[in-house]
């Protein structure tokens, strides 16, 4: 086996493949536990030339993974490929992966060596046990129901909601039964939860356990990574993505209109009632809740435990800068966006203190933000007839893509500025999220 050691490196078969094979392995992992097709096509360019291999093509397109590589003495050609079927936001295997590729890509290592240290990260148990990570989508639901003003019912039936819909959709997805399904299912648990809930407590307001549900599903929802292929030019990806989120909300809306219908032939009958603005008073409460939220998702999806006290601040301050936006008449879309270029341009140096990639801060700290009110509100009047909830949903949809939009373009700032970004313009379009990315303007082996 030989190691690359010239500027023009010659390397036999049975090595070009087992870099290959390495390399396509490293970008499986992190493309399935959640980064973009940006960060997955970098990283394979970049430990194949740490490797010696130069002359590769690496390429996505929604589930399939490409490289190949050219020989430059006999200009004969080596392609490999992966399908990529099953996507999960597990942010501990990302950035342990991460880490690796790091790694390699400064000093690499023997291949069946880099291998087999791979393969402890693929087969390792999960850090979380699945109750615990069960809680933490419930609390999810519970910082959700205090955010849009429920009261101790309210939340402990938000609570319990998100507890059953997790368990349900997990169970389904292990007997692999669609995602429509799973989301129509865990769509329909809400109002259910919520009839209950007026039988309880006629006084409080049960509609906010179904948006409480709604802000749990969707907060696992590829937006964030749809946005960041579109704009980096992965555009078939990118779709793909943003198709499966349509598909995941199209079987949420399903579930609960269904529901909805249901329980009004029983006489429920769930609305929105009207709230006050939020004021100076309750900012303590709900900069509370958005850390509650902020810390069930950091368990349910397993961010590492050095990362979690920055994605609470963050958290915070995401809340505290879309209330801001608020309170000046910025509008929803645009204190969204404000409020993710904020969270942006701090997560790209919280980072680098707690050695995880931008992609599981930004992402984490943005949920409380995620529009399941605007959602149900559009809804509810499309069912009873009211073309203006059309509009309602649109707005959900422009606030989901205002806060990916706006965190991409807090990251690209900071890497344009003091990253690698101005060296990287001639192979890539948007910044690099989940890969370290060293900040500074001397020389460096990493991307």
């Amino acid at each position: 086996m030989m190691e690359p050691t010239g500027a023009v490196p010659v390397h036999d078969a049975v090595y070009t493949r087992r870099v290959l094979d390495l390399t396509m392995r490293l970008a499986e992992v992190i493309f399935a536990a959640g980064a973009g097709a940006e960060d997955a096509t970098a990283a394979m360019q970049a430990v194949a030339h740490a490797y010696g291999l130069r002359n590769t093509e690496a390429d996505i397109t929604h589930t399939i993974l490409a490289l190949s590589y050219e020989d430059p003495i006999t200009h004969e050609s080596t392609a490999r490929s992966r399908n990529v079927k099953y996507r999960t936001l597990d942010y501990s295997k990302l950035t342990a992966t991460s880490e690796l590729i790091a790694e390699l890509i400064e000093h690499p290592i023997d291949v069946l060596d880099a291998r087999k240290r791979l393969a402890v990260i693929i087969s390792s148990k999960p850090r979380i046990p699945v109750l615990v990570r069960r809680i933490g989508w419930s609390l999810v639901g519970a910082g959700a129901a205090v955010l849009i003003g429920g009261g101790a019912v309210v939340l402990v039936a938000a609570f319990i909601a998100t507890f059953f819909i997790d368990l349900i959709t997990t169970a389904m997805a292990n007997r692999k039964l669609p995602v429509f399904y799973q989301s129509v299912v865990g769509g329909a648990v809400g109002p259910v939860v919520a009839a209950v809930v007026q039988v309880v407590d006629p006084t409080a307001s049960p509609s906010i356990v179904v948006v409480a549900a709604i802000i749990m599903l969707l907060a696992g929802v590829t937006t964030f990574g749809a946005v960041h292929d579109i704009l980096s030019g992965f555009y078939i990806t990118g779709t793909a993505r943003i198709m499966e989120a349509i598909l995941v909300t199209g079987g949420l809306v399903t579930g609960v209109a269904g529901a909805d219908f249901l329980l009004g032939r029983l006489g429920l009958r769930l609305h929105i009632d009207a709230a006050a603005p939020p004021t100076l008073a309750d900012l303590p409460a709900l900069l509370g809740a958005s850390v509650v939220i902020v810390l069930g998702f950091a368990i349910a999806v397993q961010v590492p435990w050095r990362a979690f006290w920055v994605v609470c601040l963050l958290g915070a301050l995401a809340e505290f800068l879309f209330l801001t936006g608020s309170g000046a008449d910025f509008g929803l879309v645009w204190s969204s966006a404000m409020s993710a270029i904020g969270v942006g341009l701090v997560a790209a140096i919280a980072a680098r203190l707690v050695r995880t990639p931008p992609l599981v801060i930004v992402v984490s700290a943005l949920v409380p933000l995620v529009p399941g009110l605007s959602l149900f509100r559009g809804l509810l009047q499309m069912s009873e007839g009211d073309i203006s909830g059309l509009l309602s949903m649109i707005t959900a949809a422009a606030i989901a893509a205002a806060l990916a939009a706006g965190a991409l373009l807090a990251q690209f700032v900071v890497q344009y500025l003091w990253g690698p970004a101005r060296r990287l313009q001639r192979r890539f379009i948007g910044p690099l999220m989940a890969l370290p990315v060293r900040l500074g303007r001397g020389p460096t082996g990493r991307i």
